[in-house]
């Protein structure tokens, strides 16, 4: 069988949605594939798969052309691109990959030899399915639903086991970030608490160990994505908006809370069995705005703490 090499999506959610979708390749296909992913996220790639990697480097044009020189000698039949980028296809074309396969959007149907229909699955860019459906046609691959995901083994970080992470950041934007998770920490008294998240969370993170100093640990910004994936692993429960954190979590099989304000559950919900999406039904929900235009932000205020703590329980004796 012909080699091929997979472009994994930029951004931490997006590319482990995508990445469970390569891992239930055949196994004939996968013995033939390889990953070309963003060089600040090789690493963590590397500790959750065992295909071959690729950094994908693009900082400035000696790391573009070493990236090309990599892809080129690996001479690949075939180049999947995740990502709908124009630049992607645009690198793809460069690399001189003879089959270069993915959506044809962002005006790049000229780059690909092998392009598909602008909106193959999620007709009218409604986004009536999971994402993971178009991850698959571009793979000309099975779709396996996302609750399907068994997760994978990461090795635990001992000292915080049985702990629940709190993930309050969101880099998308306020209107992915939930302001309540200081009440959820009262609730959840008989736990001790981990957050985690990068070093622009530490305002939220604050907020919520002034509420119990006793038994919250603020790592934001402390923390590898390696050192995330072990504590995450280590953890009773994840509780995260919808971002890249979230989709860790769940790719690793922690049982995950994830909490959606104006993106669609439909679209991007966790994987496995051991995840909930919680939403709160708005008539102009799901807008993909990064700010509420309405300003009263009622998709992610009217999911309340009690829901969270219940639901959380419910999902931990599963």
């Amino acid at each position: 069988m012909n080699s091929s090499i997979v472009l994994l999506p930029n951004w931490i959610g997006d590319m482990f949605l995508a990445l469970s979708v390569v891992m239930r390749l055949p196994e004939s296909r996968r013995t033939q594939t390889t990953l070309l992913v963003p060089g600040q996220m090789s690493g963590l790639v590397r500790m959750m798969c065992d295909l071959p990697v690729i950094k994908y480097g693009r900082s400035d044009a000696v790391d573009r052309k070493c990236t090309v020189e990599a892809v080129r000698s690996g001479e690949f039949h075939t180049i999947y691109l995740l990502p709908f980028s124009f630049s992607s296809a645009w690198f793809a074309m460069k690399t001189g990959v003879p089959v270069r396969r993915g959506l044809s959007r962002e005006m790049r149907r000229f780059l690909l030899t092998d392009p598909l229909q602008k909106d193959v699955i999620n007709s009218n860019n409604k986004k009536l399915h999971h994402i993971t459906h178009e991850y698959a046609e571009i793979l000309d691959s099975t779709f396996s639903p996302p609750e399907e995901w068994h997760g994978v083994t990461v090795q635990p970080d001992t000292k915080h086991r049985g702990s629940i992470v709190y993930c309050p950041g969101a880099a998308y934007g306020p209107a992915k970030k939930w302001r309540h998770f200081p009440e959820l920490a009262l609730l959840q008294e008989r736990y001790n608490i981990v957050i985690l998240g990068s070093r622009g969370d530490g305002e939220s993170a604050q907020e919520i160990v002034r509420m119990a100093p006793e038994r919250v640990l603020d790592l934001t910004g402390k923390t590898s994505l390696q050192e995330v994936a072990a504590i995450m692993s280590s953890a009773r429960a994840v509780v995260s908006n919808d971002s890249g954190l979230m989709h860790l979590a769940a790719y690793i099989g922690t049982p995950v809370i994830g909490l959606f304000g104006s993106t669609s559950p439909i679209w991007t919900r966790p994987l496995g069995k051991k995840s909930i999406a919680l939403n709160v039904p708005e008539p102009c929900v799901p807008c993909f705005d990064k700010t509420c235009r309405y300003e009263h932000y009622r998709c992610l205020e009217n999911i309340t703490p009690n829901a969270v703590a219940e639901a959380m329980e419910t999902l931990c004796c599963l």
